[in-house]
């Protein structure tokens, strides 16, 4: 076996492991994802006993959530950690903050199971995304193809894309930088192999 088919084989295990990886983590991401859509659910199915159980006051700026039994007694309160009162970060509006401050705490934990469910389920796609590019790879003759190119800066894009809403322009800033210079370095592989393809 020449070296080059040794190489070859060894990318396509790689790719192979990482797409199982990938596809794993998938299913696994689109399961919480269900969960935390149930979990909103069930919160605004049983938002007159949540909403009940819970009364909220404001206290130096910051609302304090106190949790009652059904017979009145106090179990534990929470304070808000963050002191964004009711003005998210950068001044986006806080939904929950709001919605916890009026006293609707079953609304304000649905807003946050649903939003964390949309979260969880992109970052599910983007692992199924990951998945059919490294399966792409494992099936191609060569990890140098046009198909291959395609799918990798679409999941390029979408993952700086998606970084920059989770986490911010910094991180996406450096993804996008980092994913580019892959992108070229791979996309010059990809012109050697078509003029290589070319020449024989």
């Amino acid at each position: 076996m020449r070296e080059q088919e040794i190489k070859l084989a060894n990318v396509k295990k790689s790719c192979s492991t990482t797409g199982k990886v990938a596809k794993v983590l998938g299913i696994l991401m689109a399961v919480i994802a269900v969960v935390m859509l149930v979990g909103g659910i069930v919160m605004l199915a049983c938002k007159n006993n949540i909403n009940s159980s819970i009364k909220t006051e404001e206290v130096s700026g910051k609302v304090v959530a106190h949790v009652f039994s059904e017979n009145g007694t106090e179990l534990f309160s929470l304070e808000q950690v963050e002191d964004m009162g009711k003005h998210g970060i950068l001044g986006m509006f806080n939904v929950v903050g709001i919605l916890m401050y009026k006293g609707m705490a079953a609304e304000a934990l649905a807003v946050t199971f649903f939003s964390t469910a949309v979260t969880i389920a992109i970052l599910a796609g983007i692992f199924i995304i990951i998945m059919k590019v490294f399966k792409l790879i494992e099936n191609s003759d060569s990890p140098f193809s046009g198909d291959v190119m395609k799918k990798l800066k679409t999941a390029f894009i979408i993952i700086t894309v998606y970084t920059f809403f989770a986490v911010g322009l910094g991180a996406a800033a450096l993804a996008g930088v980092v994913f580019w210079s892959i992108y070229c370095i791979l996309d010059y592989g990809y012109v050697l192999q078509k003029e290589s393809d070319e020449t024989l």
